[in-house]
């Protein structure tokens, strides 16, 4: 709209901006093409002369014995070397020719591919995928998972139990006092002068709107009702000082509905004469409860006129039926997020789900303090010692199994003897954090790269040797577990904050399930062209991996 002020000046100013936008944005090609490619260390390190991968990598670590020695090994130069891992899979057996041009089918599954395996001339897997492989993941709350629970469970939700809102003690204006000093976004101090501001621009909204009635205000996530409150305040006491004529006309028309997620918060919202329907904003399944809640307002009361469009509730809005405006402070912010990880090794492609990881939560609690706990809690020595048990074969069971995948056990070679393996499978994954490290994707770069590099292994080492002396008798809490002792522990506060102290909180990165591709296609295509361009970005600074948190709701 600014830009059509300066008239005869337009058509320049358009063609030299789209000339601009096409330098610093380009075509989707161009950015992928931008993207700088971080290096391949085996390839670099690895090859010269007539040793090559196509020489070498063609096979498995029998086939061209005479590539390796004690300096170069099969494993760290060889971005196949993971097909090989299970003895009963062979080079002969799998890529033979006698079983046609693609080698026997039935070797081939998953990221395990006949030009992966055979070829050996890329790599379609990163060395996360290699330690987590087999694990269930799921085991681990996801963090959208953790947030739903935190903010929404029945359990231990924020907003759902309102045990920090409420207070069996002290005065009224206590009460009042005590739920605004947590979680809360409204200005209390600017109350009501915040709402009037609002007031006033419905006002103008409704004006500029013909006076349409009614007028719909819906208010998504009200926390206490405060701005509700003082709004439908300013209208009724007319506290703008309209004209009375108009005022009654506006007074007649206005209506406020709140949808609330939270039974703590809505029942304090209602306490205060509001009305509230519940809804979550984060589905379009809040649509259908909120429009048959506008619907059976007081402007649809009474006998039914025909023609009155306003008061049939459907699936969706309509011009008609829908709200006149929609409330909300920051909303999205309170969306149940998922974190992601891309690394920018290697051919990136943003839209192919498979190539991101998400970052899954450990929980974790030494065997002493989890002991007291449960004593506490009346569980009897035989439970304790069964639960205990099960425990213990838990984490031995998962983070064993990835110490004793290809990268756990190089990792192994560079701690002291006796680390657990839980430090171990930890003190990996938090290298991912250390952005100077530039810590690559391809397990056969990452081995090399923890025998070879002294920067990396030292940092390694230093790592581990804090989380082994954190994690003494640690036994890690599957999500199931976890929610157990959260709900037992609802009931009295004071144990509870002894254990969410003692309980520590690790993040693991895993690859993406067919499950949450399926959740956030919509996301890759939505958001190609930003993340392309933070991919370039980020990569031409020399950042091994993109971080980005994303919200799945904002799609409905």
């Amino acid at each position: 709209l600014q830009i059509h002020k300066f008239g005869p000046v337009l058509p320049a100013m358009h063609s030299c901006f789209l000339v601009l936008l096409v330098l610093v944005f380009g075509t989707r090609s161009e950015v992928m093409s931008q993207i700088q490619k971080l290096p391949d260390v085996s390839s670099d390190i690895c090859w010269h002369g007539e040793w090559t991968s196509e020489r070498c990598c063609r096979g498995d670590a029998a086939t061209h014995a005479e590539c390796w020695d004690g300096l170069y090994s099969f494993g760290e130069c060889c971005p196949n070397a993971d097909c090989w891992l299970d003895e009963s899979y062979t080079y002969d057996d799998c890529c033979s020719e006698r079983f046609g041009p693609r080698g026997n089918s039935a070797c081939w599954s998953s990221a395990f591919t006949y030009e992966h395996c055979c070829l050996g001339n890329s790599t379609t897997q990163s060395w996360i995928d290699i330690m987590v492989q087999g694990i269930d993941t799921n085991a681990f709350y996801g963090m959208d998972e953790f947030y739903t629970d935190a903010q929404y469970g029945e359990d231990f939700g924020y907003y759902s139990t309102g045990r920090v809102l409420r207070s069996n003690t002290g005065s009224e204006s206590n009460k009042d006092a005590q739920q605004f000093a947590h979680f809360t976004t409204y200005p209390m101090a600017l109350s009501p002068h915040f709402a009037r501001v609002f007031c006033r621009l419905l006002f103008v909204m409704w004006v500029q709107l013909h006076e349409r009635t009614p007028f719909r205000v819906v208010e998504m996530g009200a926390g206490s009702g405060q701005l509700a409150f003082d709004i439908l305040q300013c209208v009724r006491q007319n506290e703008l000082g309209v004209a009375p004529g108009v005022w009654r006309r506006w007074n007649a028309a206005f209506e406020y509905l709140i949808m609330e997620r939270s039974p703590a918060l809505a029942e304090r919202q209602r306490s205060r004469g509001l009305r509230v329907v519940a809804g979550d904003a984060q589905t379009t399944a809040s649509c259908k409860p909120v429009l048959a809640a506008l619907a059976a307002s007081t402007a649809c009361s009474g006998e039914p006129i025909d023609g009155s469009l306003e008061c049939i509730a459907g699936e969706r809005a309509t011009a008609e039926a829908g709200a006149s405006v929609v409330l909300s402070n920051e909303l999205l912010d309170s969306f149940a997020p998922i974190k992601l990880r891309l690394s920018l090794y290697g051919s990136v492609n943003v839209s192919d789900c498979h190539m991101w990881q998400e970052i899954r939560l450990v929980h974790a609690i030494a065997e002493h303090e989890l002991r007291s706990l449960t004593t506490i809690l009346g569980h009897s020595d035989a439970e304790m010692d069964d639960m205990f048990t099960k425990l213990r074969r838990h984490t031995s069971d998962i983070f064993c199994d990835m110490a004793d995948s290809t990268i756990g056990k190089e990792a192994r070679e560079r701690v002291p003897d006796g680390t657990s393996c839980l430090a171990i499978a930890l003190g990996l994954f938090e290298l991912l954090n250390h952005v100077d490290l530039g810590i690559p994707a391809a397990p056969h770069n990452m081995r090399l790269r923890i025998r070879k590099d002294q920067k990396l292994w030292t940092r390694l080492r230093e790592i581990v040797v804090q989380l082994d002396a954190e994690l003494q008798t640690a036994i890690v809490l599957p999500r199931s577990v976890y929610q157990q002792l959260r709900h037992q522990l609802r009931s009295i506060p004071d144990i509870e904050v002894r254990f969410l102290a003692a309980a520590r909180t690790y993040h693991m990165p895993v690859g993406l399930s067919e499950e949450r591709c399926e959740k956030l296609s919509w996301w890759f295509v939505a958001h190609e062209e930003r993340t392309l361009r933070l991919a370039q970005f980020y990569s031409s600074l020399g950042y091994p991996a993109l971080h980005l948190v994303v919200r799945p709701g904002e799609h409905q």
